[in-house]
C-alpha cells in the first residue's frame, strides 16, 4: 500500500480518485491546490510515496507545483494529469515529472502506471535526504 498525495481542484475528480486509488489497495491525501499540497508535503512529504497533480489549478498551478517539489525533494516521485492542453504535460515532463497522463483517466491503466512507478523507485531504495533530520528535531 502507498499514500499517495491527489492534487485537484475538481471535487469529483478526488472523489474517482480516491475510489480508484482505494481499489488499488493506496490510501490517499488530498489537497485542492497547489499551495494546499505544499503544506500537506512540507509537514507530511516523508510519508508521501507519490504525488498525482492536475496542472490547471487556482493559486498554485501543477506546473509550480512540480518545480516548489522538485526544490524539496528532487526524488519526490510526481505524476501530472491535464484534460486540458498537451503542452501542458510536455512542460510538466521538462519539470521532470516521472510520469504524464490524459484526463479523463482509464482507471487501470493509471492505476498499472502508478503501480510500476512505485515499483521502480522502491527497488532503486530511495532515501529522501533532510527528511530524516527535519523528523528527529521536530
Amino acid at each position: 500500500m502507498a499514500r499517495i498525495l491527489f492534487v485537484d481542484d475538481d471535487e469529483l475528480e478526488q472523489l474517482f480518485a480516491r475510489e480508484v486509488l482505494s481499489m488499488g489497495g493506496h490510501e490517499m491525501v488530498a489537497a485542492g491546490d497547489g499551495v494546499e499540497a505544499l503544506r500537506i508535503y512540507d509537514r507530511e512529504g516523508m510519508y508521501i510515496d507519490a504525488v498525482v497533480t492536475d496542472l490547471a489549478m487556482p493559486r498554485l498551478n501543477g506546473l509550480r507545483l512540480i518545480q516548489r517539489l522538485r526544490e524539496l525533494d528532487p526524488r519526490a516521485l510526481i505524476l501530472a494529469a491535464s484534460g486540458k492542453n498537451a503542452d501542458q504535460l510536455d512542460l510538466a515532463r521538462r519539470y521532470g515529472v516521472d510520469g504524464a497522463f490524459y484526463k479523463p483517466w482509464d482507471p487501470e491503466e493509471f492505476l498499472r502506471a502508478l503501480n510500476a512507478l512505485l515499483e521502480e523507485r522502491e527497488s532503486r531504495s530511495r532515501v529522501v535526504p533532510g527528511w530524516a533530520a527535519r523528523k528527529a528535531s521536530a
